[in-house]
């Protein structure tokens, strides 16, 4: 008894699972959430073009700030989830239309596979988009800390930790549906398995209904509800308030600078002449202009995402209760506005994957300049062969500093082997120079001083011209007492 309750705490009851699944078959089809899954495979087919040309723009901005690192890993998410979507969309397609057992089975294991990827896409955008706004408020609210922390390498290293997580995150999903076989008669009457049996194995073999069901896993009680305790705080909740907070104090610091920077100005034009105060301020206006929108087109596509990922949250929570559960997947009126409040839910959240360039265009200077060079084959701006000119004096600047290192080690190791040879040959010179006299004690204190005179200097980073000297010095002492 004790056995029997214990697993009825764990799992769900295996006719309640077959009956929800069985309510997925006999369910009549949905005009509305055909045309809906309709516009998910063309959004999503548009969507893995569109982030395939975000991310191609933006590598080449990577090169020069933290943000735009973010921003290509959130467009490389974003690509991954349209492109595993669009290919759930043709499987789901190609299993109405094959009949061999052993090809649709195979499909079935894909679609299982891309939708545990698609789910684990749109929890990596979530984290990026938190990192990215977190990069953002260093930046703006304290520049000397996001210089120190918002760097290139900390941005890649951040980028690639979170891929990660969230394919760890994937795995357990892997596991949650298996492949269930059921005749194609049982789709048309209600089968009793003691009063029917199919006599053909040909017609057993190519007339079955290939779907999928819950595993053992995902039955468990356990599983689900930790599931749902990871998703809630480290999903939803902890991104979405630090989402709000940042980019909160976002437009706080963008209009504390902004009205700052109108005061200055005011200022600068009382204080320089017209000519002077037009130059001086087309150039602060550039600079301002870039870096500001930045900033705004990090806020605006954040904001987005929160919006469109709103109905899956509800989503998320409507799956985490059996009640709901049911619900869905009964086949009576009442789950027909939850069965396409989940249609439009996905819908809003492809559109949202598909459509993250439009806020780089609208919003960003950088992103916009940089995409009409590349694919409108416009002349570079100025600004953007001043940025290419920096990256590549950056460049010949840490090559330079590298092989500068290198040739202080080189020095370093020549300026000690040489001085170790001098004073080798310090003895052999004293011995010359004191060649037939009897050595007193003025000689004994006046040799010790000699070597003292001689010793290598405390700094090995001079040159040979040091130890030269030092040889000098050394002789002509003992020219002196000689005498």
């Amino acid at each position: 008894m004790s056995n029997s309750s214990s697993s009825n705490d764990l799992t769900w009851a295996q006719n309640e699972i077959d009956d929800l699944w069985n309510s997925i078959n006999s369910s009549r089809s949905d005009p509305f959430s055909y045309w809906v899954l309709f516009a998910s495979f063309i959004f999503a087919l548009l969507g893995s073009l569109s982030n395939l040309m975000s991310v191609i723009v933006l590598l080449k901005l990577s090169t020069h700030l933290s943000t735009f690192v973010y921003l290509t890993s959130l467009s490389i998410s974003d690509m991954i989830t349209c492109i595993t979507i669009m290919i759930a969309h043709i499987l789901e397609y190609l299993l109405q239309t094959r009949r061999s057992t052993s090809i649709a089975i195979f499909l079935r294991q894909i679609e299982i596979l891309c939708g545990a990827l698609a789910a684990g896409s749109r929890v990596l955008s979530f984290w990026i988009s938190t990192a990215v706004t977190m990069d953002r408020w260093l930046l703006i609210c304290y520049p000397l800390y996001g210089k120190t922390f918002c760097t290139l390498n900390r941005a890649r290293i951040v980028s690639r930790t979170l891929f990660i997580i969230a394919f760890i995150y994937s795995v357990p999903l892997f596991f949650e549906y298996e492949i269930v076989r059921i005749p194609s008669v049982y789709q048309m009457i209600h089968i009793d398995n003691e009063s029917i049996t199919l006599m053909d194995d040909k017609l057993t073999k190519h007339s079955m209904f290939i779907t999928k069901g819950y595993t053992d896993l995902a039955k468990r009680r356990l599983y689900r509800w930790s599931y749902m305790f990871f998703n809630a705080l480290f999903v939803y909740t902890l991104p979405v308030l630090t989402i709000v907070f940042f980019n909160f104090q976002l437009i706080r610091a963008l209009h504390r600078l902004k009205s700052r920077a109108k005061r200055l100005r005011q200022k600068h034009s009382t204080k320089y002449s017209e000519k002077t105060s037009k130059h001086h301020h087309h150039h602060r206006r550039l600079f301002h202009r870039s870096k500001y929108s930045v900033t705004v087109m990090v806020i605006a596509m954040v904001l987005t995402l929160l919006l469109c990922r709103s109905p899956t949250i509800v989503l998320w929570v409507l799956w985490s209760f059996e009640l709901t559960i049911k619900i869905f997947f009964d086949s009576s009126s009442n789950s027909l506005v939850v069965r396409r409040f989940h249609n439009l839910a996905n819908l809003i959240a492809i559109i949202n994957a598909a459509t993250n360039f439009i806020p780089f265009c609208v919003f960003g200077q950088l992103f916009r300049d940089e995409c009409l060079t590349i694919y409108c084959c416009r002349k570079p701006t100025s600004e953007q062969l001043a940025r290419q000119a920096k990256q590549k004096y950056q460049e010949r600047y840490l090559h330079l500093k590298r092989n500068s290192r290198t040739r202080l080690v080189n020095h370093e190791i020549q300026t000690t082997q040489s001085t170790k040879d001098y004073l080798c040959t310090i003895p052999s010179l004293n011995s010359d120079s004191t060649t037939g006299m009897t050595p007193s004690s003025n000689d004994q204190n006046m040799t010790t001083n000699i070597l003292r005179l001689s010793d290598p200097p405390v700094n090995l980073d001079g040159n040979l011209q040091q130890v030269r000297l030092s040889l000098n010095t050394t002789i002509q002492f003992n020219e002196t007492s000689a005498l």
